[in-house]
């Protein structure tokens, strides 16, 4: 039988090895190992926070095509010394943002739609078009966002004829910070526009949860694939040194964006130092990844006597390790009004570690509901710091005793197996071909 062969379109790929690299590389890794061949079309650059290699064989031997992208400068610089893009949905929060930063800002809802990355589809359609004479794929898929990746792929399903698949991590229009940053009249009808273009011309959709998409009617082709954990990255627990001493390590890994401003924990780190400073001075709470400055003064400012650190992003085995060596995880969930339908990444890689997770966020949402069906944590509302309070001595005495709060559903986890996962994408592939 003759191998099937998949063109991915993202915009994220190796070695720009952001968030947005990781999803899309499980589904390679795995629809690869059962037995497709691969072809990715992406760009040469991009403003992604941290550069890595493959981290299977597979991936390595994976064809890559590069377009190249004219990316936008960066246009902002904070009073802080940083700096951010026109790419990093950060701009839109910046507080006491100067001329500049809010031309910046209205350009990139005005002006660059349906992204940043706009430029980028002059170079990959006519590239992808080549790749499509060369490569002869079966089927295409892509995945958003950007948006522009779907765009791209739309015009080569045109004109190929090859079926397509588009895949969505997160919304497009009903996007987070849209609702406090609306775009004008004509952006959003324009941002609209494309956004049902795709919508319509796609043969299949998956997304990561519902919500996406409120006011249209997809259930005909329609489905929802979450994120989920490699299986190949489940650390044996023998290989992760357990630490025995005093310290109680809290950790958060990845991205804390403004809109996720964890209030209740701030203001229980400062409790926890002004009335329970014997414990206080035992408690670490170290923090690895990209974090807003504002967010990261105000966390320090709090801790009073315990004891914080700032890292940025480090490599994913060395995450897990840190993961599997936690005492509590924390896992924020944002405030906009979609923030229900909202699922961190990194809920996944907490999820196989046993470790207690924190979770702060819509109490009712999608990840609340994630966490109390693998029995691997406690989910508390922005405002309840009493209760992220309760529940962090909980597990400090918990640890003190040697005791385990929470005993992880092994059958619920394993739903969330990328390579069950991607044996759903690949039923839907097939039927496309079919």
């Amino acid at each position: 039988m003759a191998r099937k062969k998949i063109l991915i379109v993202s915009y994220y790929w190796y070695p720009f090895a952001d968030v947005g690299t990781y999803r899309i590389s499980r589904f390679a890794k795995y629809l690869a190992k059962s037995g497709w061949d691969i072809v990715v079309l992406t760009s040469k650059k991009a403003a992604a926070g941290m550069k890595g290699e493959p981290d299977d064989p597979v991936l390595e031997n994976i064809k890559v095509y590069r377009a190249n992208i004219i990316e936008p400068v960066s246009l902002l610089k904070s009073k802080k010394g940083g700096s951010a893009k026109t790419s990093n949905p950060s701009i839109f929060y910046q507080k006491d943002a100067g001329f500049i930063s809010r031309l910046a800002v209205w350009a990139r809802l005005n002006i660059m739609i349906p992204d940043a990355k706009f430029t980028w589809k002059w170079f990959a359609v006519p590239l992808g078009k080549k790749v499509i004479e060369q490569e002869k794929p079966d089927v295409i898929l892509s995945t958003s966002p950007p948006p522009t990746t779907n765009l791209i792929a739309k015009k080569l399903a045109e004109w190929s004829g090859l079926p397509w698949h588009a895949d969505f991590r997160d919304p497009w229009t009903n996007i987070y910070y849209y609702d406090n940053n609306p775009p004008s009249a004509w952006a959003r009808k324009r941002n609209k526009k494309l956004e049902t273009s795709v919508l319509e011309k796609a043969d299949q959709l998956t997304v990561v949860n519902h919500g996406f998409f409120p006011s249209y009617h997809l259930e005909d082709k329609l489905t929802k694939i979450p994120n989920g954990f490699d299986p190949d990255h489940v650390l044996n627990k023998k290989e992760v040194p357990q630490k025995n001493d005093s310290v109680f390590y809290i950790r958060y890994f990845g991205s804390m964006k403004v809109n996720q401003y964890p209030k209740a924990f701030i203001k229980a780190l400062q409790t926890l130092s002004d009335e329970h400073p014997k414990i206080a001075k035992n408690i670490h709470f170290d923090f690895y990844g990209n974090i807003d400055p504002d967010i990261k003064e105000d966390i320090k400012s709090a801790s009073g006597i315990i004891e914080t650190s700032f890292t940025g992003y480090i490599p994913h085995d060395e995450m897990m390790k840190k993961v599997n060596s936690s005492d509590l995880l924390l896992l924020l969930i944002g405030r906009t009004k979609n923030s229900k339908f909202g699922l961190s990444t990194k809920v996944f890689e907490y999820m196989t570690s046993g470790k207690p997770v924190l979770g702060i966020g819509p109490v009712d949402g999608a990840a609340a509901e994630l966490v109390a069906d693998t029995n691997i944590g406690k989910f508390f509302s922005h405002e309840d710091h009493k209760g992220v309070i309760n529940f962090i001595l909980q597990t400090y005495e918990a640890k003190q005793k040697g005791e385990t709060l929470f005993e992880p559903s092994e059958k619920a986890i394993q739903q969330y197996n990328f390579s069950y996962l991607t044996s759903k994408l690949e039923n839907i592939l097939d039927e496309l071909i079919a």
